[in-house]
């Protein structure tokens, strides 16, 4: 009488079983991450350093146009855009007026979906996303502040504050 074993099946999985599910739950992660992650504070962060990057690029054209006109030392002055309507300037560079929204509008391309103001003394200019709620101070998050030049020696100052 001999007495047979039986073997049972103890194999795992295949190499190719694995690479299997490991490719099918990348599939799901690709798919279902996004809907989790939520990027719309780097979205908006990103979208006003493109307006901190035209405020700075038309101060600099603002003042090579009063370079060339020869009155970027003057503290308050006109250049004539290529409109053909003047521009108030100071030191060269484009000012602050208490109603700020459409002198800037005429100098930066922005539409409906920002907001221009200045602040009470009209001293700095304030832009932010018309979808967020009017910014409580000037260092608020989401808002690109633009302070005029204020002698012939110094550039208006430009800054943005991340948007969280």
């Amino acid at each position: 009488m001999t007495l047979k074993q039986t073997r049972k099946n103890t194999r795992g999985f295949t190499l190719i079983e694995l690479i299997v599910v490991i490719v099918i739950l990348g599939i799901l992660a690709a798919t279902v991450v996004p809907k989790y992650v939520d990027l719309t504070a780097e979205a908006h962060t990103a979208t006003l350093e493109a307006v901190k990057g035209s405020l700075e690029g038309a101060s600099a054209l603002v003042y090579s146009k009063s370079i060339i006109s020869g009155n970027q030392k003057d503290s308050s002055a006109t250049i004539i855009l290529n409109d053909g309507d003047p521009l108030t300037i100071a030191f060269g560079y484009p000012v602050v007026p208490r109603s700020p929204e459409d002198y800037w509008r005429r100098l930066i391309n922005l539409g409906d979906d920002f907001v221009i103001s200045a602040n009470n003394t009209g001293a700095i200019l304030t832009i932010y996303p018309a979808s967020m709620d009017e910014p409580d101070s000037l260092t608020s998050p989401c808002l690109v502040t633009f302070k005029g030049a204020v002698s012939e020696d110094v550039a208006p100052e430009i800054n943005i504050f991340e948007c969280i």
